[in-house]
């Protein structure tokens, strides 16, 4: 065999080897960060820019940094970096009560919504004020849960509330007493809901065609909304 033959054969052996090489790169190969595979259905791994599901129907559509009054416990102090969450009901529940956990790779959150119609959004401020760390959510917990008995309204065909910078007017429209009522309202921002909690104030007994004005100190022209209303049947 000559040098030039050789030379040839040596290059068509190096060939094969780096094919066969190739070939098998495909087989076990390591998952990449944040990857999930067939056998990881269980796995919950989101950037905090990416929407998750909190319950059926409920998601939470982001996670920031909070600057502002400190809602959830009526106080209204001033508060930085407080971690909030902006949620989003897409189902057809109206739901009283939302408790639920957030846990991230540098630590986990808990929060309160409260009065979570269907299709309505949300900004809830987590509890104890704890700060917001950007970072990846690794799972979620529901704590709590409940539901309205029956639908909420605010009754129009017996009553009428309007309300000011502070104070809500209720006229008891009807021809018979009224035991028993409250009126619930939220704030309200560009997103829907400022604040999982949910206020109330008492009117007491109303008679047929009074108009009774309580304190409310939390409600404002305009951004409160009054949400439902309640007395004794």
């Amino acid at each position: 065999m000559n040098r030039r033959s050789a030379r040839i054969m040596c290059a068509l052996f190096a060939l094969a080897f780096c094919l066969s090489l190739f070939a098998g790169c495909d087989k076990n190969e390591p998952k990449q960060p944040g990857q999930t595979t067939a056998d990881d259905s269980s796995a919950f791994v989101s950037e905090n820019a990416d929407p998750f599901l909190i319950t059926e129907g409920v998601r939470v559509v982001e996670m920031f940094s909070y600057n502002g009054p400190y809602i959830e416990d009526g106080s209204n102090e001033p508060c930085e970096n407080v971690c909030a969450v902006r949620i989003e009901n897409t189902s057809e529940t109206h739901y009283r009560y939302l408790r639920f956990s957030i846990v991230t790779a540098d630590g986990a959150y808990t929060f309160s919504a409260t009065t979570l119609f269907a299709g309505a959004r949300m900004t809830v401020l987590c509890e104890n004020r704890a700060a917001y760390s950007k970072s990846t959510v690794l799972s979620n917990e529901i704590l709590s849960i409940a539901l309205f008995d029956r639908t909420p309204t605010v009754h129009i065909d017996s009553l009428l509330i309007t309300y000011t910078d502070g104070f809500i007017n209720v006229k008891n429209l009807t021809d018979e007493t009224l035991s028993g009522v409250y009126v619930y309202y939220k704030d309200t921002d560009d997103f829907g809901y400022l604040g999982g909690i949910t206020y109330r104030t008492s009117f007491g007994d109303l008679e047929a065609g009074n108009t009774v004005q309580a304190r409310a100190s939390n409600i404002r022209a305009a951004t409160g909304k009054v949400v439902f209303a309640t007395y004794a049947d």
